[in-house]
């Protein structure tokens, strides 16, 4: 027998409820700088994109002097650990900052 998701899962289908599977799990591959949400994937450039985005935005929000430049902030630090994480595991960050 499954485990008690896989069983709870199984029993709702039966009853007619979606019962639909399990959502994949997230994570970073270093090797080659992909990081894996559920079913979305994200490359080393969509990864450049993002930070720059949150870098930018920060900047905007800190102008204006809104709160909202702290969560900016967060974003674009957890990617630049995504990134230092994927260099000290034996990968290679291609897409450099510009």
């Amino acid at each position: 027998m499954g485990n008690r998701e896989d069983l709870i899962r199984s029993l709702a289908g039966v009853m007619g409820m979606s019962g639909e599977q399990k959502k994949a799990d997230s994570h970073f591959d270093p090797s080659t700088g992909t990081l894996y949400c559920g079913s979305r994937v994200f490359s080393q450039v969509d990864i450049a994109e993002a930070k720059k985005f949150c870098e930018n935005n920060m900047r905007k929000m800190a102008e204006i002097q809104d709160n909202a430049a702290m969560y900016y902030e967060i974003a674009a630090s957890a990617i630049e650990i995504l990134e230092q994480d994927s260099v000290k595991n034996g990968g290679k960050v291609v897409v450099k900052d510009n």
